[in-house]
């Protein structure tokens, strides 16, 4: 089966480079090499009826020839890495609901174009980037910060499952207080040397026939992937430590490398990336629920085919670990998907569909910061009533609320500047996209613009561990209505779902 990518990158590093054009999500292959012979082994999700692993789950599964890479327990779900005819041994047992392949979920490409910029409006002086932060101002965040102490805040913290924290990054350092990789190619680096860098130095390459005991070996190169580095940036980056402001700085953060760098070829293109399997992601998922914390943000997702049987067995497992975690009583915060699609229908956009998850459509706004006089000691604010639907997010009736994800502007036909070539976009088109943290290297933190419903995700998390850390006996339920409750009527339910966040409304 294909996967419909959920993410879509615009990038931009101060002082470094402005990653530019957008590019629309692609397509990656299976699981096992493009050249997989029938004997290959391959990764599948086994799902059990129970919602529990039977006694002796493990030592049935490897006498059947399967090698066992993640037991599951909580949600009756092992990740195996077997023949398909070892996968079909296994699915004739009574006992087991479905197996089928594991899936893989990837980030797209990026390209670069130099910018540099200054900026001014910061809340302290070291925060010289806050002018062009329109999407923390638009959901009005800093009336929260006049109302919240840090101290207040930092009763809750929220997971970020993605490609790694950059902790070292001075807007970030002291803000993480767990670093934990469910990826298959662990490995550590940062001066801290956490599991949970967003270094990748190993890769799994499709290329070559999979080793079930060396699945992970030496890449050619380093890569430095800054996505988690963006999303944690959004949630919670800190008063005066660098040059941005989180949505609510004073919340803790977990870092969980859920990625992993991949490597194949497709006709005559080769491919390095990275991607996130859904073992590691449920891991990920059961290990943030059961350490109590409040919210996870998934800035991630794939679409799966309700008819397909191939997907029979992630769709199952991904609505046993929402409601798991649910039940452990954090709340899940998920994007809604880069497609531009309307996602009613039998294609779920997974996990921000399943009816646990809040999902988060994008938002881009029509006041035209690219006007503005530059320099000048003005703040770029986003008007109200001038939102709109960004042009690559997914909406439908599973979205439930909407929150800044970035867009380019409208041109003077309402047309969004995405849709023209970066050369004839005005020179401050950029303005209009999410501005926060990432990283270059190991001793080179930046800043960069990006877009996505993977930048409007943590909008909403921060909002939801703001609520937590103000009611911490909610439900999730509770958070999820009142939340809801809370929002921004935009109007236009299958855009916006119940409206834009609104932080100062919601922690009350």
């Amino acid at each position: 089966m294909k996967i419909r990518w959920a993410f879509i990158g615009i990038l931009g590093l101060l002082g470094l480079g402005l990653w530019a054009c957008t590019q629309p999500a692609g397509e990656g292959p299976g699981l096992a090499p493009m050249s997989a012979k029938p004997q290959e082994a391959r990764r599948y999700l086994v799902v059990f009826r129970a919602e529990t692993l039977p006694a002796g789950a493990r030592a049935w599964a490897e006498g059947q020839g399967a090698r066992v890479l993640k037991a599951l327990e909580p949600i009756g779900t092992m990740v195996v890495q077997a023949s398909p005819q070892a996968a079909q041994r296994l699915a004739r047992d009574p006992r087991v609901l479905s197996v089928g392949v594991e899936h893989r979920y990837a980030l797209p490409k990026r390209e670069m174009v130099l910018a540099t910029e200054e900026t001014y409006g910061a809340p302290t002086p070291a925060d010289s980037l806050y002018r062009w932060q329109w999407d923390i101002r638009r959901i009005k965040a800093p009336e929260v910060w006049a109302r919240i102490p840090l101290e207040a805040q930092a009763q809750a913290t929220v997971a970020i499952l993605d490609t790694g924290v950059m902790d070292n990054h001075p807007d970030l350092q002291g803000q993480i207080v767990d670093f934990v990789a469910t990826n298959y190619c662990q490995e550590v680096g940062g001066p801290s040397a956490t599991p949970s860098y967003p270094k990748y130095s190993l890769w799994i390459d499709f290329d070559r026939p999979i080793d079930p005991e060396n699945l992970c070996t030496p890449a050619p190169s380093v890569m430095y992937e800054a996505h988690g580095t963006h999303v944690a940036g959004t949630v919670a980056a800190r008063f005066g430590g660098g040059r941005v402001v989180g949505v609510a700085p004073g919340l803790r953060l977990a870092a969980y490398k859920v990625f992993d760098r991949i490597h194949y070829t497709v006709g005559n293109e080769e491919v390095d990336d990275v991607g996130a399997f859904d073992g590691p992601i449920f891991e990920a998922i059961l290990d943030a629920a059961q350490k109590g914390y409040a919210v996870i943000n998934m800035s991630l997702g794939g679409t799966l085919d309700t008819r397909n049987r191939e997907d029979v067995a992630a769709l199952v497992a991904w609505d046993r670990v929402m409601k798991y975690a649910n039940q452990m009583g954090t709340v899940i915060v998920a994007s809604a998907g880069n497609a531009g699609e309307n996602a009613n229908g039998v294609l779920v956009h997974i996990p921000s569909d399943l009816p646990t998850v809040i999902s988060v459509s994008a938002t881009g706004t029509a006041t035209p910061l690219w006007q503005y006089p530059y320099p000048t000691p003005e703040t770029l604010n986003a008007e109200p009533g001038q939102d709109v639907l960004a042009f690559y997010s997914n909406y439908g009736a599973a979205v439930d609320l909407a929150a800044p994800g970035g867009d380019c502007g409208l041109d003077e036909n309402g047309v969004t500047w995405c849709a023209r070539p970066s050369n004839e976009r005005p020179a401050g088109w950029r303005y209009h996209l999410i501005l926060s943290t990432v990283i270059v290297n190991e001793t080179t933190p930046a800043y960069a613009w990006y877009a996505g419903t993977s930048m409007a995700s943590p909008h909403v998390a921060a909002v939801a561990g703001l609520v937590k850390a103000l009611h911490p006996t909610w439900t999730p339920g509770e958070v999820r209505a009142h939340l809801k409750a809370t929002a921004e009527n935009l109007g236009q339910r299958q855009l916006f779902g119940h409206g834009l966040v609104d932080a100062d409304r919601a922690a009350r």
